[in-house]
């Protein structure tokens, strides 16, 4: 629903209306809490990045929470060429077969493995042509919801854990906890497993990547 929609639908309960600022910005950390536990759900995006002759260094999104291995190197000029995955390495093996990657006639050729150092993809080897592509999946920072017609990434079926999860935010704020309690234990236990409708959700989520989904499994009687 939309965030004015939202807004109503949590005033069903919570009845104060000076406190739209303070829902808004409950409603998008709630967002935020429940995309961080979802196996990256509705934040994923696959991108492509193109190489240039002797660099070795592509930075990442700005907006990046996780990105999923292995990155692919696609050996054309379009993202429908065929591909590689590439050895994802640590830093330590990367600066072992690039000692330094920046001097004045780096070894080039067809890249193979990559190491994730400061929010850059490095290469080895160092590209030699610029008809490579690297292909990353990855998930990306939720934007604030602000204008009444924004709609959140994920669907209608999380509106009732949302309204959870901001109650019980702002039963808090006031300092009434007994109530910001009882709406806490609607979706998460005291060591802070979800559970309910919240836990049914993202297992909802990650199920939708199991490889088990989908299989008749055998019923020995």
């Amino acid at each position: 629903m939309t965030l004015s929609n939202f807004l109503t639908y949590v005033k069903q309960i919570y009845k104060r209306t000076d406190k739209n600022t303070e829902i808004v910005q409950a409603y998008n950390d709630a967002i935020s809490a429940a995309s961080l536990k979802m196996p990256h759900g509705a934040y994923k995006y696959q991108s492509y990045v193109n190489c240039v002759v002797g660099q070795e260094d592509y930075a990442l999104p700005s907006t990046i929470i996780h990105l999923m291995h292995p990155i692919r190197l696609l050996g054309g000029s379009d993202s429908s060429d065929s591909g590689d995955k590439l050895e994802h390495i640590t830093k330590e093996e990367y600066d072992r077969r690039e000692p330094n990657p920046n001097r004045t006639s780096p070894s080039t050729g067809y890249p193979s493995a990559y190491a994730i150092f400061s929010g850059s993809i490095l290469l080895t080897p160092i590209p030699d042509s610029i008809d490579y592509i690297l292909e990353i999946n990855w998930t990306k920072r939720k934007t604030a919801l602000s204008a009444d017609d924004d709609l959140p990434a994920l669907g209608s079926e999380w509106d009732e854990v949302l309204r959870q999860m901001v109650l019980a935010r702002m039963y808090e704020l006031i300092e009434l906890f007994q109530e910001a309690q009882y709406w806490r234990q609607q979706y998460e236990a005291p060591d802070g497993t979800p559970v309910g409708l919240y836990r049914d959700l993202l297992r909802i989520e990650q199920d939708k990547e199991s490889i088990g989904i989908g299989k008749v499994k055998p019923n020995n009687l």
